[in-house]
């Protein structure tokens, strides 16, 4: 007896037909009718007549299975098996955690160390990198602060040295970086993407007024027009991607489109290597609860974020989302992800760099990583285990959200960051509407706006299963053999 993927998202049309997405395989189709009807007759217990095809074609898309098939077992096998892929290291370097600039929501706060990383800690990173090449295909470096480019000459001296080690044991190296780009010049552009930085994250946050208000320099002084300048000079020049971030929350939220409409003046638009992204301001640690009455709530940004894609797409901006893969799987619940600081200590998440209490170890005792208990919260952290996630028909995409929220929730404050949600959950239909009518697969007059908004964006706060579902088999953990951390 055929049966329904437990991970189908139904978008409902006009004239009875609709838009289906399906989470586990990232499939999207538009169903006419009979599509429509066979698939709920399956949905019903009933087995359709197919002499059409559509059962077919819906299984095919992955939409319906022959029989009972256990989703949430394979999907648990695929995400440890990419999670803890021990052949790639993700490394977050930090130079210094000094920084030119101050921004009233910074997650590590107002009281910045400035020590610069010396010449044993950068020695401790190359030992390591040393110490794991063998089993290693892949290195990935994030440089990141701070304001990584305070130092530049260590960033320049330790990929040397780094990119060295990768060649001559043929491990593919790339890295990427985090900056406010007030100091990118073409010239230290070019000298990165020589030492193969392939992304540059910047942020711009909205207009010039906005921007300036929220992104000052120590000395109160604008970075809006420096930092267009920096852009401006790098962009079709320099062979590395612009990943620009726009950060959100309810004091600029309105004025993000005069940026979009301003860099499309400026010629930003429709440029292969510069993409705007959107991202809320969260009040994650404790060091910027003083923001948490400013953060938008979840719902509320979702709405907005569908409505800024759609303006940076026609402009030439930004891409039009689709729902990621295994979104945070990120390096902080991988084995080989490991953020190191100026001082040699070593962390797991970013977010954990101004709480030395929740360090895992440090750079000059690689042996004393292994037995951390801080690190094993880490690496047993397990999504599946939750069942607010192996409920949600976005699973598949999240991955979880935010490890360090469900690890410490205590540090977050709001609703927009104690949901570890991404905002996906939020805005789902909204966003494979918008693609669709982009794609021109559909129009916008196809859609019953009231039909398609997404659940969560009505409930705005509520942190429950987006759609109940049958609940799936309980599911440990793999065992410490199948998944040893050994540096």
């Amino acid at each position: 007896m055929p049966t329904v993927s437990r991970f189908n998202i139904i978008i409902p049309l006009k004239d009875k037909r609709c838009l289906a997405y399906n989470s586990f395989n990232g499939g999207m189709a538009l169903w006419e009718p009979p599509e429509l009807e066979a698939y709920e007759s399956v949905r019903d217990g009933k087995y359709p007549n197919d002499n059409d095809g559509v059962l077919k074609d819906l299984m095919d898309g992955g939409f319906i299975f022959p029989g009972y098939v256990d989703e949430i077992g394979i999907l648990y096998r695929q995400y440890f098996r990419h999670r803890y892929d021990r052949s790639t290291m993700i490394l977050t370097v930090a130079p210094t955690m000094g920084c030119n600039f101050g921004c009233d929501y910074c997650f590590q706060g107002g009281d910045k160390k400035n020590e610069s990383m010396g010449k044993d800690v950068q020695d401790g990173i190359v030992a390591l990198v040393n110490r794991v090449s063998p089993q290693l295909k892949r290195l990935h470096i994030a440089w990141y602060g701070g304001e990584p480019l305070l130092k530049l000459d260590i960033i320049e001296d330790l990929s040397d040295r780094i990119i060295s080690i990768c060649d001559g044991c043929s491990i593919q190296f790339d890295s990427m970086m985090v900056t406010n780009g007030y100091l990118l010049t073409s010239e230290t552009a070019r000298s990165l993407s020589a030492r193969r930085v392939k992304t540059i994250q910047i942020t711009l946050d909205g207009h010039r007024e906005d921007h300036d208000s929220r992104r000052p320099l120590l000395s109160g002084k604008g970075t809006f027009d420096q930092i267009l300048h920096n852009i401006e000079s790098i962009v079709d020049e320099v062979p590395m991607a612009l990943s620009i971030r726009v950060n959100i929350d309810s004091r600029n939220a309105e004025g993000v489109r005069r940026l979009i409409d301003q860099m499309a003046e400026m010629g930003f638009g429709n440029r292969k290597n510069l993409k705007l992204y959107f991202a809320p301001v969260e009040a994650t640690t404790e060091a910027c609860h003083g923001i948490a009455d400013i953060c938008m709530l979840k719902g509320e940004y979702g709405s907005l974020e569908r409505d800024l894609y759609s303006s940076g797409f026609d402009l030439g901006l930004t891409v039009l989302p689709y729902p990621p893969r295994f979104r945070s799987s990120c390096g902080a619940v991988r084995p080989r992800g490991l953020v190191v600081l100026p001082n040699g200590d070593v962390h797991k998440c970013w977010h954990s760099v101004g709480s030395e209490e929740r360090r895992v170890g440090t750079i000059f005792d690689l042996d004393s990583l292994n037995h951390n208990p801080t690190l094993k919260e880490w690496l047993f952290w397990n999504p599946f285990q939750d069942p607010r996630c192996k409920e949600c028909k976005i699973l598949p995409n999240c991955a979880g959200g935010c490890a360090y929220k469900f690890l410490y929730p205590d540090d977050a404050k709001g609703e927009g960051s104690a949901l570890p949600c991404i905002s996906w959950r939020y805005n789902i239909n909204e966003m494979l509407i918008l693609r669709a009518i982009k794609m021109g697969f559909i129009k916008a007059d196809d859609c019953d706006q009231d039909a398609l908004l997404t659940a969560e964006s009505r409930k705005k706060a509520a942190f429950e299963p987006c759609i109940p579902l049958t609940d799936p088999p309980v599911l440990e953990p793999p065992s410490r053999e199948e998944r040893p951390f050994e540096v």
